[in-house]
């Protein structure tokens, strides 16, 4: 186990906080780190029962567009469901009937303290699609089989979806 001995905050943003210092080891060494501190995030997968609907996106941190699962940055204490219902109807414009907890997880654990929770959304109605003035992105809808494909030729980039789409096929796939 480490614990921090000496840290301060090196830059303090609208999403992260960034912390360096001095931790100590559990042989009493020192070692320096750097740590992104994030409050977590929500990603929710909604299944129409043949196909999968994501969100095409540009992501400045890459100069590139990326295939996700609508998600979103948890406010505070906020309920990690509640936070991925909103951002589901926000991105996409629907609304789960149905929803299954598909566990979390932690992304860059070498340097970032974001857990993401991940859940699997079903029996879909359609709603009002509301992002945020600063969003831009398309809504895309794909069918199992090209997702059973696009996991086999790691056509997935991002980590969250890719962990959901997963875990979505050992739902469908696993023993009833």
């Amino acid at each position: 186990m480490e614990r921090w001995t000496d840290s301060r905050i090196v830059f303090q943003g609208k999403i992260i906080t960034v912390r360096t210092g001095t931790v100590v080891l559990d042989d009493g060494t020192t070692a320096y780190r750097e740590v992104v501190e994030h409050p977590g995030g929500v990603c929710m997968l909604p299944f129409t029962g043949h196909s999968v609907i994501l969100v095409r996106q540009f992501r400045i941190a890459l100069n590139r567009d990326l295939l996700e699962a609508p998600a979103g940055k948890l406010e505070g204490a906020e309920d990690p469901l509640r936070r991925g219902l909103i951002e589901l109807e926000e991105e996409v414009g629907l609304r789960a009937g149905r929803v299954v907890d598909a566990g979390k997880v932690c992304a860059t654990v070498g340097f970032c303290s974001e857990v993401i929770h991940l859940f699997l959304a079903f029996d879909l109605e359609e709603t009002e699609r509301r992002p945020e003035p600063d969003e831009r992105i398309e809504r895309v809808e794909i069918p199992l089989g090209e997702v059973r494909t696009g996991l086999r030729e790691h056509r997935f980039d991002d980590a969250k979806t890719a962990v959901l789409l997963h875990r979505l096929l050992a739902h469908l796939d696993g023993p009833r």
